[in-house]
């Protein structure tokens, strides 16, 4: 019987200490672990071998607090009785658009579109460059715009590149070499005898407003337009191998838009989303002004309205108010 008590003890001696040594050796291992840990996380994530942009803009419209919006106001010197911050600047010219839309296109050949893009675009990093792009746009009876954004870990994030393209070529702009010179661009977006046009228009409109205070006036957007038409998608993917036999690479939309150069797959992918659009809008507006001709003239109405009314997404409920006044 006493040899068996120190048996077990024995055996309860044997696991005590393996125990003891297991609960030793991994104190050791996790106490060598945690400087180790300490030190990586005060090591950047992301470019951390570069100096993050956005702390060479001098012109930063919008911060990171809660404070309501403040548009821009194009008569400063004037005693304005709305306030500011809730007042949209162009609000009297997109109203105006919305009692006589002005849907103006390039007549670009459809039978004769070239659905191949190019090796050729321009690449817009100086204020010269952006007035000679702000020239020529004004030229223009309609161009394609897109942007992109950079909001990984950020608050707000901001707009690394706008993308613009005419029947002719195709513009890169540098928003972030030319961050505070995006004011040459005010005139050519809120003309309204230009036609502007977009897909999915909704976060391009706050950015440009926020970031720059680019406001677009005679927009045409071709997201609006697939909803009108009842098409079963209104992704731009879908727009693209539609009507030209396009497919994009949709995992590039999260890539890194603040480093410079570009890669070549980068340029490819942005010069896609504005590049076909002009042609796009072509074919949706042939599209919409033969289903107009079935349909009740409020119908008609309310679809055109449908693609002005992202224009005042800053505004709140000012659109809303206009179409209920409309069928009221």
């Amino acid at each position: 019987m006493a040899d068996k008590k120190k048996d077990n003890l024995k055996i309860f001696l044997s696991i005590a200490s393996v125990a003891a040594i297991s609960i030793f050796f991994t104190a050791r291992l996790l106490s060598r672990r945690r400087p180790c840990k300490q030190r990586k996380s005060q090591i950047p994530c992301y470019l951390h071998a570069d100096l993050k942009p956005q702390l060479s803009f001098k012109r930063v419209l919008a911060d990171n607090s809660y404070s309501p919006f403040n548009h821009f106001n194009r008569q400063p010197d004037s005693v304005n009785e709305k306030s500011p911050s809730l007042t949209h600047p162009y609000e009297a010219e997109i109203t105006a658009l919305m009692e006589n839309p002005l849907l103006q296109f390039s007549k670009i050949p459809m039978d004769g579109f070239d659905v191949k893009m190019g090796d050729s675009y321009v690449w817009v990093e100086s204020e010269p460059q952006l007035s000679q792009l702000a020239q020529l746009l004004s030229e223009q009876s309609a161009f394609a715009v897109d942007t992109e954004q950079h909001s990984l870990r950020s608050f707000l994030g901001f707009t690394a590149l706008i993308q613009i393209s005419t029947e002719e070529e195709d513009y890169l702009v540098d928003t972030i070499a030319l961050h505070d010179s995006m004011a040459i661009l005010h005139p050519v977006f809120a003309d309204p005898n230009i036609c502007k046009v977009f897909h999915g228009a909704d976060g391009d409109i706050v950015w440009l407003q926020r970031d720059f205070h680019i406001y677009v006036v005679n927009l045409f957007d071709t997201a609006k337009a697939c909803e009108v038409l009842s098409k079963p998608q209104k992704s731009l993917a879908y727009l693209l191998e539609t009507y030209c036999g396009v497919t994009k690479n949709k995992l590039l939309q999260r890539e890194d838009w603040r480093q410079r150069p570009l890669s070549d797959e980068m340029v490819q992918y942005a010069r896609t989303d504005a590049h076909y659009l002009l042609y796009i809008a072509n074919c949706l507006f042939a599209e919409l002004k033969q289903q107009d001709r079935g349909m009740f003239a409020t119908q008609s109405l309310f679809g055109y309205l449908l693609l002005y009314l992202v224009c005042l997404e800053m505004v709140g409920s000012l659109g809303e108010q206009i179409i209920i006044g409309k069928f009221s």
